[in-house]
């Protein structure tokens, strides 16, 4: 494999990693407080645009893959990822909705309206297993990755 996809995997398979560890900090609000809560989240944003950016080769051929002639596996795990990924885009959208710290410390005023307060528990609470799910689907990539950094991290 060249040095490029090697080193773009690896970038990959890094982003993930953090995407993930922030994932499962901002999904708990309990221990981090509220304050911290939101604004972690609103740097969540930030590792979620890169892994969007990241697997944009995969996006782009995503909705061409759905008609093509593709194991069942392949087809579910395409419909998963749109699905959690506007399950997430709800979650933050709802989140920033009902914001009590981050927008009124930017001076921006909301009426919290009850409809966005249930949304956003409700897309939370599903994101949990969703990424549990999308990770299982995932799972040989991160193990056959895991394999191949390690087996070069030994021969350095």
């Amino acid at each position: 494999m060249s040095d490029w996809k090697q080193s773009l995997q690896k970038t990959r398979y890094v982003m993930d990693v953090l995407l993930l560890v922030s994932f499962i900090i901002i999904s708990a609000p309990k221990a981090t407080g509220i304050p911290l809560h939101e604004w972690l989240s609103l740097l969540f944003v930030i590792p979620f645009l890169i892994h969007l950016l990241l697997h944009w080769s995969w996006f782009k051929k995503s909705f061409s893959r759905l008609i093509a002639n593709i194991s069942l596996k392949e087809r579910i795990n395409i419909v998963w990822n749109y699905v959690i990924y506007l399950t997430m885009l709800l979650a933050f959208v709802s989140g920033f909705l009902i914001s009590e710290a981050l927008l009124p410390a930017l001076n921006i005023e909301i009426n919290i309206l009850d409809f966005w307060s249930k949304l956003h528990h409700s897309s939370s609470v599903l994101l949990m297993p969703m990424t549990g799910i999308h990770l299982a689907l995932n799972w040989s990539w991160v193990v056959k990755l895991t394999k191949r950094m390690r087996a070069k991290g030994v021969t350095r």
